[in-house]
This record gives C-alpha cells, sequence and structure tokens, in this order.
C-alpha cells in the first residue's frame, strides 16, 4: 500500500468527523470544537506517516491509542476543572482547549496507523 494512501483515507474520515461536529457533543466547547480538531487532524496525519516509514504499524497504531486516551482524558479534565472553577483557572482551561487539539491529532494519527495496518495485513494476505 502507498505510504500517502492511508493518509489520505483517514483525513477524509477526520473531514467527516470534523463536518459532523462530533466533538461538540464529545465535551469540547461549541465556539471552538470544529476548530481544534481542523488544527490538530494535520499533525496528526504527518506524524503517522512520516512515523509510519520507519515503525511497525502495529505497535504504532496502540501508541497513538494510547496518546488520543491520554489527550481526551486531559482535555475532560480540563473541562470539569474549568467548569468547577466558574471560568476562572487558566490552566484548566488551557488544557481544555489543546487537550482537543491533541486529541484531533491523536486520533488522525491513530486512524492513518490503523489504515495502514490493514492494509499491509491485506497485502500480505491476498499474496499467493
Amino acid at each position: 500500500m502507498r505510504p500517502l494512501l492511508p493518509a489520505l483515507i483517514a483525513a477524509l474520515v477526520m473531514a467527516a468527523l470534523i463536518a459532523l461536529d462530533i466533538a461538540r457533543p464529545l465535551g469540547a466547547h461549541p465556539w471552538w470544537s470544529q476548530k481544534t480538531l481542523l488544527i490538530g487532524a494535520p499533525f496528526g496525519l504527518i506524524l503517522a506517516t512520516l512515523a509510519g516509514l520507519k515503525l511497525r504499524p502495529i505497535p504504532l497504531t496502540v501508541t497513538f491509542a494510547i496518546a488520543t486516551a491520554l489527550a481526551f482524558a486531559t482535555a475532560k479534565y480540563g473541562q470539569t476543572q474549568f467548569a468547577v472553577s466558574y471560568a476562572e483557572d487558566q490552566l484548566a482551561g488551557k488544557l481544555w482547549y489543546f487537550g482537543w487539539i491533541a486529541t484531533g491529532a491523536t486520533a488522525a494519527a491513530t486512524l492513518t496507523a490503523m489504515l495502514t495496518a490493514l492494509g499491509q495485513a491485506l497485502l500480505r494476505h491476498s499474496k499467493p
């Protein structure tokens, strides 16, 4: 499988998720729910594509999946602390905002690495 094809497919999936505003019901602020994913997704696509050139796809997928869970947990922690402080805790607000950017980046990277692993597995099993 060509190295850029998984990134292209992941970009299309991320574009659909951004268009559906999937981050808003998951806890992103309504004003920047789409913007954070638009900022993060390209970084994740590039990161996964470059890392996929040197690293094996299964460990890369697991690593990015764990990073996605940690980024989402950071965003949720920031959200709850920001709400508890009645919007006065600036650090919590930054954790909320940048946690969503990191979630977008790592989700795109996870998707790219997963598609790369799937493509390599399909190529391996299709050879006679």
